[in-house]
């Protein structure tokens, strides 16, 4: 014998498997009835008499709580004698008229009617699209009318334009900036996956014809000639095809992940600093002058930085780690912070033996579980010794040695 609570249950379930099938007869027929309508629910009631009067008590509280009003669809009764308890008015089945009933009843209504007007609207607007749409209609139905209208528009002009090496800020619809594109990107392209043959394995906007904004590089020129070269800069950032044309040819560029710390180095002879890429390493290593550099890698030691290092490699296999190592990250272990943003654990190929070892023992939390140095926490003595760039404490012992020698002669 269910009760409402399993009923709701069962409803709920009942919607979540057939509601895109439905969903596809309401836009071939027009109707509220797809096939298998009316349902009728079946309530569990006692077979026979015998089971009835087994479970007399919760029987007379399943009869008299099926006679309660219910939110959507109606009961069927039958009436029977009992021995024991004489005529009564017995639930059978909950029989739902219509998909509106049932998804009442599964706390799906204001979905299903979202799912329904917005299916109505893909129809009207963009009658090649609806299949997509029944597709992602959760989602879909989810968006808030605003965003919805954007959405259709967006993915029109896109259908109408699909070469046209647009940036987003240039895409003709009203309330549509690179935030709001950001937000809605995936369910874009899922939606126009089939009718535009997308790659399921891609998700960038070169796909739907559009041009993304170019990949900026910070660096920071370390050596007075080479700033020579740019009008004098120190600091700088520009785009890979820029940067190409820099005539700078440094003897070493070192990629480091911090500004601060870039900005806080000392001068180094022949020596560019590029702020670490995150994204698009191939751009930035194919610049020439980078990749015909003796290039060097300085980071926070972290999961992340192991994998920073390690997609450098893969393009510039003759990248030297120069502080991403235990004695540092030891000596310095007063220092170390929770690492909240390493989630990776898995193989990076392009490690050495020790690094590899190093970077398997702080997954597997040999030194606590999740922590960190962070670049800007490692002494900038700990970092011109990797660079081989004396520091202060250095210039003033030589001065001392040199002056002992002086009052010796």
């Amino acid at each position: 014998m269910k009760t409402r609570n399993i009923i709701r249950t069962e409803t709920n379930n009942h919607y979540l498997k057939n509601i895109t099938q439905w969903l596809r007869e309401h836009v071939e027929k027009g109707d509220d009835k797809p096939k298998g309508f009316p349902l009728n629910l079946y309530l569990g009631t006692p077979a026979t008499d015998d089971d009835a009067l087994a479970h007399k008590e919760e029987f007379l509280r399943f009869c008299q709580d099926w006679q309660q009003p219910v939110p959507a669809g109606h009961v069927e009764f039958v009436n029977k004698n009992y021995p024991e308890l004489g005529n009564m008015k017995v639930p059978v089945h909950l029989i739902f008229d219509s998909v509106e009933d049932l998804a009442s009843w599964a706390g799906h209504l204001v979905e299903y009617h979202s799912a329904v007007s917005k299916l109505d609207v893909v129809k009207k607007e963009c009658p090649d699209l609806i299949d997509s749409a029944i597709e992602i209609i959760t989602p879909l139905s989810n968006l808030e009318e605003d965003d919805f209208s954007r959405f259709i528009a967006v993915a029109k002009w896109l259908m109408a334009n699909r070469k046209s090496g647009a940036f987003i800020r240039q895409i003709p619809v009203r309330g549509i900036d690179t935030h709001w594109f950001e937000i809605h990107r995936h369910l874009l392209i899922d939606f126009l996956r089939a009718p535009l043959a997308l790659d399921p394995r891609r998700s960038d906007l070169l796909q739907l014809g559009l041009q993304p904004p170019p990949q900026m590089v910070a660096m920071r020129i370390l050596d007075h000639v080479l700033r020579g070269r740019v009008g004098g800069m120190s600091f700088l950032s520009s785009d890979v095809h820029n940067l190409e044309k820099l005539n700078l040819k440094p003897h070493r560029v070192i990629f480091i992940d911090d500004v601060q710390t870039a900005l806080s180095l000392p001068d180094i002879a022949g020596t560019v600093a590029i702020i670490t890429p995150t994204s698009n390493p191939a751009q930035v290593a194919g610049i020439s002058w980078i990749a015909n550099a003796r290039c060097q890698y300085i980071g926070s030691i972290d999961r992340r930085s192991f994998a920073l290092l390690h997609n450098l490699r893969l393009y510039l296999p003759a990248i030297e780690n120069l502080n991403l190592n235990e004695e540092i990250f030891y000596k310095n272990r007063d220092l170390w912070t929770d690492d909240e943003r390493s989630s990776y654990n898995g193989a990076l190929t392009a490690l050495n033996q020790a690094e590899a070892f190093f970077y398997r023992a702080m997954a597997e939390g040999a030194y606590g579980s999740n922590v960190r140095l962070d670049l800007e926490r490692i002494p900038m003595a700990d970092i011109q010794q990797v660079l081989g760039v004396k520091t202060a404490a250095d210039e003033a012992a030589e001065s001392f040695t040199a002056v002992g020698q002086g009052d010796a002669k």
